[in-house]
């Protein structure tokens, strides 16, 4: 194998290296912006299980207040039934009693039920502040985690820049740009030639190709893709 084809094949292995490495920094921030996403869903979901369980108890209150004014118009009806001397005066507040009664009754099933929901609204908002409380626990884990993950990968990242930039010193000029423009659009770059097959676009080669590669006297190029092709196992 040509030790230029060695080369470039050891700097290909750090850019595909540090391709992925750089992809993964650039994950980071958005997989730390995903989980603080879960913890204000999480605070979201308990400030609604709260504001549900406080319009409940706002409803219950305003029943407690109807039901007190009943009972006061109640007792006022009375004392003018008591008072009165008319017996259809007297008939009449009656039924205004009543009709006062039967709104009691069912101002009091109103406030049972409201009573009941209020039960499974309170143990709602429990649970939503104990989700939360889980929740900021595992995501500051994951945000520790995506530190320490930053900064292992930005030490990696700058050493295999340092060995890549030492490999890089003695290619040909021409040669490395050819590489890195290929390795740009289509990596890999350097690809091995088997069975006269190119290893990157997987295309028949011409005989004058096969023969170029085999002969290992200078770098020979894929007529099809561009690659920079290396004899491979026959």
């Amino acid at each position: 194998m040509l030790a230029e084809i060695k080369t470039l094949l050891i700097i290909q292995d750090r850019d595909t290296r540090l391709r992925r490495m750089r992809e993964d920094l650039k994950r980071l921030p958005e997989e730390a912006a995903r989980a603080k996403g879960r913890v204000a869903g999480e605070e979201a979901a308990l400030q609604a299980a709260k504001a549900a369980a406080a319009e409940n108890e706002m409803a219950m209150h305003k029943r407690q207040l109807d039901i007190e004014t009943r009972r006061t118009t109640i007792g006022r009806l009375k004392t003018q039934q008591f008072e009165t001397r008319k017996n259809d005066e007297y008939a009449a507040l009656g039924h205004e009693i009543e009709r006062y009664a039967a709104d009691i009754g069912r101002l009091e099933d109103e406030e049972l039920a409201l009573m009941e929901t209020g039960e499974k609204l309170k143990a709602a908002a429990a649970a939503a502040a104990a989700a939360l409380a889980s929740s900021k626990v595992r995501v500051q884990e994951e945000l520790n985690q995506m530190k320490e993950r930053h900064v292992a990968l930005t030490a990696q990242v700058a050493e295999i820049e340092s060995d890549r930039a030492s490999l890089v010193a003695g290619v040909d000029e021409a040669v490395l740009g050819r590489y890195e423009r290929i390795f740009e659009k289509k990596a890999p770059a350097v690809v091995a030639l088997e069975h006269g097959i190119c290893g990157g676009c997987h295309m028949k080669v011409t005989p004058t190709t096969l023969t170029q590669v085999k002969a290992e006297k200078g770098l020979a190029y894929c007529e099809n893709c561009g690659r920079i092709l290396y004899s491979g196992m026959e």
